[in-house]
């Protein structure tokens, strides 16, 4: 059997056929995303594939990294969330650090929960009914979340959602309830995921409406599963009322991919894209997990996700000069010069004129610009005229930056686009290690002639001797980010102490000095510190250009690179190769007072109390199994299931014995989307 692995990365469309009865890939494709329609990119990666192969798949698997850049740029539906119980005092103090933004958003409705039901207060239903109208006026989906929702069976969720469905003009708009979301106490931080959750919904929906219509368009008609966070797959359907689920899936892909693809039992997967770079760490073939759940931006979440840091550095970063001539390295996306000369041809011709003319200045002056969106019927009265103005002038194409300082009025000096440059209204051009790649002979896919040309401007304005010592500076920049990311990496997840935040700044001195040492090739002759830090996992490598950096990182920290087959599409890999995983987790707490011996049961769905523990653990061990396996079904898997149990008991020792406090029972249920 065969099936599709699809990844729409920040920069590019990824896709392969995987043939699952001999594990291997059968053929890739690579082409750039096009944001502004998402079908053109996944139509042309798809047409680049065998067509005979490709009418063979029976089983479609996604990753994207639509999610995470709409909760990292605040973009998105609007979202509502409405919270049952939650104490106004401590959400008011608390509610900007889990990352909510805006109070529009949000309803607070007063009511006593307590864990136990009987001794709760419902809310005053008709206040609620009354609110409603109003609050969900403008609203593409609401999450519900209630206090102590697991001990109540979600209750109150469900009581708020029947009454919002007696509006007939709610009647359409997903309700989602929080209980089905996450089953963690912190009810602050569970809704901060929900309404994340909510206003993803429209923007993963208009991703699998962009998906179906290019397969339906190719006569392409088999299941659809995307990535999870942890790496697992789910059902379309299941994405669609959970997106929120799919954050960090594109990392996520990627590092089961890279796995898949290698037989490395401890790795380090760096994994090189466009715009980032992200790290996991493999240990016995068990890739480290984020327990405490995911980070995305300021929105903290309870999603359960694999551990992956990303940070800026990737084939589209921008190379610079300061006003000091010295050459950096950015941490934000530009769009290549080769890309964009390769595009528009007129691009080429001014970079010669401008080489020809055997100008330097300290002002970029071989950098563009060109629109991503249009602020004309923008009615916020957030942008300038000045800045409206050079919109209109981006609509016929992409600017130099003097042309695009002379739209705005401005010398070269004195303009500044930082403003419509962060608000994601206008994009960046310049030279990136993209383009000193085809400088190199290492990638060859664009215009080379427009990253020479440009690059010999840089060099008359810069420190550099001559191109080729520019390229080698670049190359040079990348190397060390990889390298101190990595070793930081390395220093905060296996070294508790270190892991605060901000970083200490003498930790940051020390992995500078190791890196001068390692750059230096002093590392095997000095007798003092002949390594300051080494790792015996391998650098597996996934994306497009590790295969020129990693190797000589892996050298520096003492180890070797692994660069496998395919690496350069391993977020579609491990799209298509991975599994469903779903977990369950089932408390069981001993009650003190009248009750000594009692034992409390909390399920994700329900709460019961029994006289033993014995009777309390057998009722636990069925429900666990039966909801875990549920679970999985739920999210796409099919066939036989796998069900593994885990029992984390909760004892403390006093000076008479050990006390039995509690335990914690999981079930991981894993399963396959193919019969």
């Amino acid at each position: 059997m065969k099936g599709i692995g699809i990844d729409t990365g920040g920069t590019c469309t990824d896709a392969v056929i995987y043939d699952f009865e001999n594990g291997r890939v059968l053929a890739e494709a690579k082409t750039l995303t096009t944001h502004q329609d998402l079908k053109i990119g996944i139509g042309e990666v798809l047409r680049q594939l065998p067509q005979d192969l490709l009418k063979e798949c029976r089983q479609a698997a996604l990753s994207t990294t639509l999610a995470t850049n709409a909760c990292v740029e605040n973009l998105g539906g609007k979202g509502k969330i409405i919270f049952l119980g939650v104490s106004r005092k401590v959400f008011m103090n608390t509610w900007r650090s889990y990352g909510f933004r805006s109070l529009d958003d949000i309803m607070l409705v007063d009511c006593r929960i307590l864990p136990d039901p009987a001794a709760s207060e419902e809310p005053d239903w008709e206040m609620l009914r009354s609110r409603i109208p109003a609050f969900l006026a403008d609203c593409d989906c609401v999450s519900i979340v209630q206090l102590f929702s697991a001990d109540h069976n979600g209750a109150y969720e469900l009581r708020t959602r029947d009454i919002i469905r007696e509006f007939p003009q709610f009647q359409n708009i997903p309700v989602i309830l929080g209980n089905t979301l996450f089953a963690d106490r912190n009810a602050i931080r569970r809704g901060a995921g929900a309404l994340l959750n909510a206003r993803l919904v429209p923007v993963i929906h208009a991703f699998m409406a962009a998906i179906k219509e290019v397969f339906a368009s190719m006569n392409l008609d088999m299941p659809i599963t995307i990535i999870r966070s942890d790496g697992s797959q789910m059902s379309d359907s299941f994405a669609q009322e959970r997106p929120v689920e799919t954050l960090l899936c594109g990392p996520a892909a990627s590092v089961i991919g890279a796995c898949s693809l290698s037989d490395s039992p401890n790795a380090i997967v760096v994994d090189m894209g466009g715009t980032t770079t992200d790290i996991a760490l493999v240990k016995n073939r068990i890739v480290r997990r984020a327990e405490a759940g995911i980070k995305v931006g300021d929105w903290k979440t309870f999603v359960k996700g694999l551990y992956v840091d990303t940070f800026g550095l990737g084939g589209d970063t921008r190379v610079y000069y300061d006003r000091g001539g010295r050459v950096r390295l950015g941490k934000n996306r530009v769009q290549p010069l080769c890309v964009l000369a390769s595009e528009y041809p007129w691009v080429l011709e001014e970079l010669r004129s401008l080489d020809e003319s055997g100008r330097l200045n300290i002002i970029p002056l071989h950098e563009y610009f060109i629109l991503l969106r249009d602020i004309e019927d923008d009615g916020s009265g957030h942008f300038f005229n000045s800045e409206r103005a050079l919109c209109r002038a981006l609509k016929e194409g992409p600017l130099s930056y003097e042309k695009a300082c002379a739209a705005i009025g401005k010398d070269i000096y004195t303009a500044d686009f930082s403003r419509l440059e962060s608000a994601r209204v206008i994009l960046r051009c310049g030279l990136t290690p993209t383009d000193f790649m085809h400088i190199r002979g290492d990638f060859s896919a664009f215009s080379t002639e427009a990253s020479m040309r440009a690059a010999a401007f840089f060099v008359r304005s810069c420190e550099a001797e001559d191109i080729e010592s520019l390229a080698r500076m670049a190359y040079d920049l990348v190397t060390e980010r990889l390298y101190k990311n990595i070793v930081r990496v390395l220093l905060t997840t296996e070294c508790a102490p270190l892991s605060k935040d901000p970083f200490d700044k003498q930790l940051n001195d020390l992995i500078d000095c190791s890196w001068q040492l390692a750059y230096k090739g002093r590392r095997a002759n000095s007798c003092f510190l002949p390594g300051i830090f080494e790792t015996h996992a391998r650098l597996v490598g996934a994306g497009a250009p590790t295969h020129i950096f990693l190797p000589r990182v892996a050298k520096m920290l003492g180890t070797r690179a692994v660069l496998p087959k395919h690496a350069a599409v391993a977020n579609a890999v491990g799209a298509i190769t991975g599994q469903v995983t779903a977990i369950t987790e089932i408390t069981l707490t001993p009650l003190a007072g009248d009750d000594y011996g009692a034992v409390v049961v909390v399920t994700p769905r329900i709460r019961r109390t029994f006289n033993s523990r014995a009777k309390a653990l057998s009722f636990a061990k069925k429900e666990g199994r039966r909801i875990a396996e549920e679970k999985a079904r739920s999210q796409g898997a099919r066939g036989s299931i796998t069900v593994r149990e885990e029992i984390i008991r909760n004892d403390s020792t006093m000076g008479y014995g050990k006390i039995w406090l509690g335990d914690t029972l999981r079930y991981t249920a894993s399963g396959s989307t193919i019969r």
